[in-house]
């Protein structure tokens, strides 16, 4: 299933993936087997899925190759246990009397409860959702009103009508429900949700495609800046230029009365808005933050709220105390921003934050989205170049478009640096792995997507109503059942 995902893109894999697993569970005989082929599910998925996992640790933290497979290994079978999860409710409420049914609604419901609790709970890992792989298809229609996990849903069900289709053979029923399905996404597709506003905003967005190895040393901290410095002047014509997720590897008050000084100075005289990756910090708590900061004014700050557990944090610290001592990652004891860190006002717009992996959480980002007029998204991908990793993380942003109602400006260290449009589609883009900038337009837009209004209490709500019924359909089934002499 993985290959329906980016940077492959075999989307209907998806579909046939899911329909192969429904029929596994319909067939399995006892819970245990159910469990069993969640397990084996599990592990090929996210066994490759986030495989790059291991070259981010092995590579950049330090840590033996060894440890770094045990590591990553952890954390798929940590995964792995959502499917787990979702084998023994299928058998629990499974009917083999009602094939149709099953297919259809429960293993579908399930598979999206799943999701849902791998994407929240112990601070969530909504990375491989299933609804990025149908976000440029028809079914992405349903992103701006029920979110990702609402399209994962329709395509969980389409998955379930084509095995009762093939299997069953309903040749009438079967093709009714997925264009039923498929045609209304295709419509909502063509709603207008939210309206431009105001002129195209020019973005500079820097790509210095600093390797990872290079990044932190004390030697290189001056050439890195200078990359910057002097893509930025070349740049001083646009209207907003953005540096990348802290692409000053030091805290920005240090370098403010240092290294950069006289170039922040300048940027304070300057129409334009200069927008830094960097560490700030608080003199008084000794906390520090993965933030940006507008160098033009220097009053606004957003501080990464949603810090990437094991490389900016290590929870439960006391317990994982000795293991953090493993990785050598620089500042990797990050503190989390406020919940309510206000909008940047850079001209006349109101401009939405965020860092690499809060772009994976499309109800955090809901918040402000409907006060943005546009977003701008900062990411550090080199610790995992040349894997597929960066790509799934396009697909993110390219879901957030389409649930948020608003472009999105992504800058990179190594790429993908991209401009993505409101209906999911990359308007403009540069090659990775090279220093560049990309020069491109974002509009601004009004008005609010459905997913912004609501959030998830929609497809929260309509899976609540499908379980109860599956439950009271379960118990129906066993009152009816024959007495056993």
């Amino acid at each position: 299933m993985v290959v329906s995902h980016a940077p492959v893109g075999l989307v209907p894999v998806a579909l046939i993936s899911l329909a192969g697993l429904f029929w596994l569970w319909d067939q399995s005989d006892s819970k245990l087997a159910a469990i069993q082929i969640g397990f084996w599910f599990g592990i090929g998925f996210f066994g490759v899925g986030v495989s790059w996992l291991i070259s981010s640790i092995y590579i950049y933290a330090g840590v033996h190759l060894l440890l770094s497979i045990l590591a990553t290994g952890i954390f798929v079978l940590f995964l792995t246990g959502y499917f787990m999860l979702a084998g023994w409710l299928v058998a629990l409420l499974k009917r083999p009397d009602q094939q149709g049914l099953n297919w259809v609604l429960l293993m579908p419901a399930i598979w999206v409860i799943a999701e849902a609790l791998r994407a929240s709970l112990f601070g969530g890992f909504p990375f491989l959702m299933t609804g990025n792989t149908h976000a440029l298809t028809w079914l992405g229609g349903y992103a701006p009103v029920f979110g990702v996990l609402g399209v994962s849903w329709v395509v969980a069900i389409s998955a379930g009508v084509l095995l009762w289709l093939v299997v069953s053979r309903a040749w009438v029923l079967a093709p009714m429900i997925l264009a039923l399905f498929w045609l209304t996404g295709a419509a909502l597709k063509n709603v207008q949700w939210v309206e431009p506003v105001g002129k195209p905003i020019k973005v500079a967005l820097l790509q210095g495609n600093i390797p990872q190895d290079q990044k932190w040393q004390s030697d290189q901290f001056l050439a890195t800046l200078q990359t910057y410095v002097s893509l930025t002047k070349q740049n001083l014509d646009a209207d907003v230029v953005v540096w990348p997720e802290t692409a000053i590897p030091d805290y920005y008050d240090r370098v403010e009365k240092g290294a950069l000084r006289a170039f922040i100075r300048d940027a304070q005289l300057l129409n334009t808005d200069i927008l830094v990756g960097v560490i700030t910090r608080d003199l008084d708590t000794r906390a520090y933050y993965n933030a940006i900061v507008n160098a033009r004014q220097p009053d606004q700050v957003y501080q990464k709220r949603h810090l990437v557990p094991f490389s900016e944090f290590f929870p439960f610290a006391s317990v994982f105390k000795a293991l953090s001592l493993l990785f050598d990652v620089p500042f990797s004891s990050f503190s989390a921003g406020s919940d309510n860190q206000p909008l940047f006002q850079i001209g006349s717009h109101q401009v939405g934050m965020s860092v690499c992996y809060e772009m994976a959480f499309g109800e955090e980002l809901a918040r402000n989205a409907a006060e943005a007029d546009y977003l701008l998204t900062v990411s550090n991908d080199a610790w995992f170049a040349h894997t597929l990793e960066p790509a799934q993380q396009v697909q993110d942003v390219q879901m957030r478009a389409l649930e948020l109602g608003r472009e999105i400006a992504r800058t990179t260290n190594t790429g993908y640096t991209i401009i993505v449009g409101t209906d999911g589609q990359i308007k403009q883009s540069i090659e990775p792995y090279q220093t560049g900038v990309l020069r491109g337009e974002v509009q601004p837009y009004t008005g609010k997507t459905p997913f912004v209004s609501w959030k998830q209490w929609p497809i929260f709500a309509l899976l609540t109503l499908i379980l109860l019924f599956l439950v009271m359909n379960r118990r129906r089934h066993r009152r009816d059942l024959p007495p056993i002499d």
